[in-house]
């Protein structure tokens, strides 16, 4: 069916509206109307895109109303982006009512010459002849509907924030329709590929607290017609208050996550694929869909650099990129949307929205009189008293509807004209992220709805104030709960609910990405609670919890990166109090998340918390005892991971002669402490010593500790790979064997010790020429290793490494050309261009590439990743890179 009028209004001016549709009607003209009211939060339904697809014009009530309902809004730019999309001048498709005597500024601009249809409320008889005879002249010349919208429907939301937006959002139409304009300002091909630096790029900057985030999200509700590609949401959890927060490698993990999130749910294949990897099936499904999206990022932190920058954006040029961020900087890259306080009209209405200034007689009646009048201009006080700063209005409105005063507009006005000492010295503080002047009584209201919050909700901003910038899930608060007051699993979940219900209702908190799963506190009501707690014990007992709470957590979960997803959202909690403390409980944190890291080969983060722990256990502890020597032998383990071979065997030997002293030759950590060194003897080429001490060591275990204890399976399998080296095959074969059986029984198929026993008899298979045997084996390990650590795990490269290996002396040289190039770009990607794995995965390329006549490839990697050895001292190399020293600089000549 085709319709001459859509008619777009909002529900409040219904009354006004009907009459002029039932003139349009009676004139024999066809109107599209919607008689059903969309609540807030609704999607536009199938029958409202539908009809707007069918009608010639869309007339809109344009009153005071009509800017603050989504749907009309989302009803406008639909018609706005199909006309100018079809004829480039919308105002042919839209015409206006405008009601007199009321202030209403239309938007988009473009619509400002547009054909206005003014009208008294309510509208006359013969202001409706006039519209009726201007409407259906302009129809008549029309002789196409907008057609199918189908790319104009409500956009798809994927990642982290699925659109709920807020029903007190009021005003930034201005900004909406800036932000639109910055990212359709230029249109670009489709080109499947095409760098996302070449798409458009919006940020929106200001102080804490404005609303850039909300802003952001209604943009994307209301002018998703304009993206049918959907809405990817991204978070940076920027840091500007005084906390650590995420490290940058923490803050690209999380990109990368995100990433991996957001591929998955559009049925991408991620499993055995590395970040860039799932990046590049992303830009290519989006260019296949060719459909323009809107990427969103929100909370981008200050100080970022370019190339971070740039990594944040769009992957396809089909995207249009929205930032939210703080920070005013790399002024080129795309449009800058400054975002300042609230106009006063808007922080009047958000501040009202939930509480009129009104009172009410003795029998429910509303009066009209002075106390009325009185509570209205309290009401404009405390919006210029707040600066119109968004975040302190709306938590000085949730305040005044919690308020049990008769005049409770007045009696929060006389609070802040009062403003306590702690308020002024707080203010101080806030002065560069709040508007100049106000900064007392934004201090004071956030201080005042703290304090109305009970027990409960101020442990949960206790908690808050400790954690990163992070949502904090609900099993962390619910768990804290339970161990600070010894409460059970329900009874600590009944209080954790309770606590944000209450903090939300005071706008202190809000769910995170529209989900109960995890909460968010602004980092401006985060640092006040840290400066008002009144019982500053009471939080050192929370924060002693959430250590023991996450302790725990990271003691079961980090050693096998098949449980790491437990931690995933708690891991920037961990690390922001591990790095706030220097007591043994805090250093216990840090030295499990240290292995969480280690496990996953992030080996600079491991390292930097190994640091902090053995610091502060050797203060507090002092240099011999058994917890220094653990951590310090950790560390140790580190920095050869690192390649530091040098520094390693300093501090293990040091560490073994301690050990022996105070602990005796026999100890388990003695024990351990002789593999470490051991094992650091082997990467330096010291066989012979290695293998002596190795087998001291295994003869120790089994008779002390057993044949099955997971220190002797170490043990054994350290030993077999230095015979390996020294080529005794038969010797090493048996001891993997023997390893391997117990290690499988024992742990299971894909324990990631059970795949390097796996790996470590296929390389001796190999040696002994079995090449079909090894190969089978490898690529089973291989494709277990990918699937339960990741492509990029340590684990994993050993693996492709050593099936490159087998394939090489198979003759398969293509294959093996194409795994070492994969694993020389991870390694020196992730470990450095100076790691011995690099070093080692560069060399045998070369020798691959020189094998199968590439010459100008070989000397690009030669160049690139292997002449650097020649400017080393050989003393501070391991054996491999001396090796290769050696080789490369014979092959120079």
């Amino acid at each position: 069916m085709m319709y001459d009028i859509f008619f777009s209004y909002p529900h409040a001016d219904k009354d006004e509206v009907m009459p002029i549709c039932s003139a349009l009607q009676t004139e024999g003209l066809d109107v599209w109307i919607d008689k059903t009211k969309t609540k807030e939060g609704e999607s536009i339904t199938r029958s409202t895109v539908e009809g707007l697809a069918q009608s010639k014009v869309l007339l809109a009530y344009y009153s005071p109303n009509y800017p603050r309902s989504r749907a009309c809004q989302w009803e406008l730019t639909a018609a706005f982006l199909a006309a100018q999309h079809e004829e480039g001048d919308p105002r042919r498709r839209i015409q206006i009512i405008k009601p007199k005597g009321v202030h209403v500024e239309i938007h988009p601009v473009e619509l400002a010459d547009a054909l206005y249809h003014r009208v008294s409320v309510p509208v006359t008889p013969d202001e409706i002849c006039k519209i009726v005879e201007s409407v259906k002249a302009h129809v008549e010349g029309i002789t196409s509907v907008f057609g199918d919208i189908g790319a104009l429907r409500p956009a798809e939301w994927y990642g982290g924030r699925q659109g709920t937006g807020s029903n007190r959002f009021v005003g930034r139409l201005p900004h909406m329709w800036k932000i639109h304009s910055g990212l359709h300002e230029s249109e670009y091909p489709i080109t499947a590929g095409t760098s996302a630096s070449h798409a458009p790029v919006v940020r929106v900057y200001g102080m804490g607290g404005v609303g850039k985030s909300l802003l952001a999200e209604e943009y994307a509700l209301r002018y998703g017609a304009a993206f049918p590609g959907g809405v990817f949401w991204l978070s940076a959890f920027g840091n500007d208050d005084t906390k650590t927060g995420m490290s940058a490698d923490e803050r690209e993990a999380a990109r990368e996550g995100q990433i991996r999130q957001i591929a998955t749910t559009l049925g991408i294949t991620v499993e055995g694929r590395n970040p860039d990897e799932i990046e590049v099936a992303l830009r290519l499904e989006l260019g296949r869909r060719e459909k323009s999206f809107l990427w969103v990022v929100d909370d981008l932190p200050s100080g970022t650099d370019r190339e971070t920058f740039e990594r944040w954006l769009a992957p396809h040029s089909l995207g249009k990129t929205l930032i939210t961020t703080r920070a005013k900087e790399h002024d080129a890259l795309g449009t800058l949307i400054p975002l300042d306080v609230l106009e006063p009209e808007e922080a009047y209405e958000l501040l009202t929205s939930r509480r009129k200034p009104r009172v009410e007689g003795d029998r429910g009646r509303r009066r009209r009189g002075a106390d009325e009048k009185e509570e209205e201009f309290a009401a404009c006080d405390i919006v210029e008293a707040l600066g119109c700063h968004a975040l302190a209005v709306d938590v000085a409105g949730a305040a005044l509807y919690d308020s049990s005063s008769r005049t409770p507009f007045v009696t929060f006005l006389e609070d802040l004209a009062d403003p306590t000492d702690d308020a002024l010295e707080f203010a101080a503080d806030l002065k560069w992220e709040l508007p100049t002047g106000h900064e007392a009584s934004i201090a004071s209201t956030f201080l005042r709805s703290i304090d109305r919050l009970e027990s409960e909700g101020l442990d949960f901003l206790r908690l808050a104030s400790m954690l990163a910038v992070a949502p904090i899930p609900a099993t962390l608060i619910s768990s804290v709960f339970s161990l600070v007051d010894s409460l059970d699993e329900r009874s600590g979940r009944r209080r954790a609910d309770l606590a944000v219900s209450r903090a939300e209702k005071l706008s202190l908190a809000e769910r995170a990405n529209g989900d109960a799963g995890a909460w968010s506190v602004h980092t401006l009501i985060s640092r006040t609670m840290r400066f008002r707690d009144p019982k500053p014990e009471r939080s050192e007992e929370l924060r002693d919890a959430a250590v023991r709470v996450l302790t725990t957590a990271f003691r079961v979960n980090a050693g096998d990166p098949r449980d790491h997803a437990a931690l995933e959202l708690v891991v920037a909690h961990a690390r922001e109090l591990a790095d706030g403390a220097d007591d043994l409980k805090t250093a216990d944190l840090a030295g499990w998340v240290a292995r969480y890291d280690l496990e996953r080969g992030e080996y600079g983060l491991a390292e930097r918390l190994y640091r902090r722990e053995w610091e502060t256990r050797r203060r507090v502890l002092g240099k011999e005892h058994p917890s220094t020597l653990t951590s310090i032998g950790n560390l140790a383990v580190t920095l050869r991971a690192q390649g530091e071979l040098a520094g390693a065997r300093k501090i293990q030997e040091e560490v073994l002669e301690i050990c022996r002293h105070v602990l005796g030759n026999e100890h388990p950590d003695t024990l351990r402490s002789m593999n470490n060194l051991a094992g650091t003897l082997h990467a330096q080429g010291e066989l012979a010593g290695a293998r002596k001490t190795q087998e001291e060591v295994l003869e120790m275990t089994r008779r002390i500790l057993g044949s099955e204890h997971p220190s002797t399976l170490t043990s054994m399998s350290n030993l077999a790979a230095t015979l390996h080296d020294q080529g005794d095959l038969a010797g090493a074969r048996k001891i993997q064997e023997e390893e391997f059986e117990i290690t499988r029984r024992i742990l299971g198929e894909e324990h990631p010790s059970t795949l390097a026993s796996m790996s470590n008899l296929a390389a001796t298979l190999k040696a002994h020429g079995d090449l079909d045997g090894a190969r089978e084996i490898q690529e089973e390990v291989l494709e277990i290793s990918r699937r339960v650590l990741g492509k990029e795990h340590p684990g994993t490269l050993k693996l492709m490494n050593n099936l490159a290996a087998i394939l090489h002396e198979h003759g398969d040289l293509a294959g093996a050309r194409k795994i070492q190039e994969e694993v020389l770009e991870i390694r020196r990607r992730i470990l450095g261009e100076e790691h011995p794995g690099t070093s080692i995965s560069a060399w045998t390329l070369l020798t691959i590439l020189v094998e199968i006549d590439d010459p100008a490839r070989a000397r690009t990697v030669l160049e690139n990743d292997l002449l650097w050895l020649l400017d080393r001292d050989p003393a501070s190399l391991g054996a491999d890179q001396r090796r290769i020293r050696e080789w490369v600089k014979e092959a120079m000549g």
